[in-house]
This record gives structure tokens, sequence and C-alpha cells, in this order.
């Protein structure tokens, strides 16, 4: 990935139906030097989510995580950076977490921090057996690897 790549589809981003771009470094550990991430508004996830979810119950967290991200990413003309993501493979929170980026990325602009790899066209997250390992194949957007 470089930087003009990307910037040429973050421009192009809008015209899609799912405006989704997953950024991933090719050796699982991320690190955000992204020239172009001063036009981004960024925003932490997990700490967008800790400081909302401290006031719900537990069993209403599925309820509430994308309402949550609703109220920070309002702006249909910014992109977004969502960094540290890694809230959202918690399984207390019983969410899908590409399901819930691709649901909210029909009307925002979402470049997101993927912290864990690409492999064999698939998103992974964790050790398999680990409590929190996710994979997906099926997505909407687009992967760029560093």
């Amino acid at each position: 990935m470089n930087a003009h790549s990307l910037k040429n589809e973050v421009q192009q981003m809008g015209k899609w139906w799912h405006k989704l771009i997953f950024l991933c470094n090719r050796n699982n550990q991320f690190n955000s030097n992204i020239p172009i991430t001063d036009s981004f508004e960024k925003i932490n996830v997990n700490l967008v989510l800790s400081q909302e979810l401290i006031h719900i119950s537990q069993k209403n967290y599925p309820l509430h995580v994308e309402d949550i991200l609703q109220n920070v990413i309002v702006n249909t003309n910014e992109t977004y950076l969502l960094q540290h993501i890694d809230i959202l493979f918690d399984p207390v929170l019983q969410v899908h977490p590409i399901r819930l980026l691709e649901n909210i990325s029909k009307n925002y602009k979402l470049v997101v921090e993927w912290p864990g790899k690409y492999e064999d066209s698939r998103l992974v997250y964790a050790e398999y057996g680990h409590p929190e390992y996710f994979t997906c194949h099926e997505l909407e957007g687009k992967v760029f690897l560093k």
C-alpha cells in the first residue's frame, strides 16, 4: 500500500455502497504512520465504547454498541479513521465486528486499522482457540496491506 493509492481510494469511496477500507499490516504489528491520516477524524473505538458501556447493563451491550458509535460518527462529509477496535471482538458485546462496520459504512466513510492480519482473503483477529478469535472472508469494502 502506498499513501497515493490509499488517498485515491478514499476520494472514490463516497461512490461505494459500503464506504469501508481496512488497513492491515503484513507482520501483524500495526502502527499508524499513514501520511494522509491528518485528513481523517480519528476515533478510538475502545475508549468510546468503554466510556459509554460502563453506564449500561452488560446484558444490554449488544443493543447499544452501534448506537454509541453512531453518536460519534455523525458527519457524512468526514472520513473516519477507526483505531483501537479490539473491544469489538469481546464476546460479551455479542456483535459481528465486520457486519457492524459494514452497516455504519453505508452512510459514513470508514477507514479501519485492523488489529489482526489478512491472509487467504480473510481478516483474522487473535489466534485460533482464543476466546476473541475472529475470522471473516465475506466482507464489503477494500483491504490495504502495508
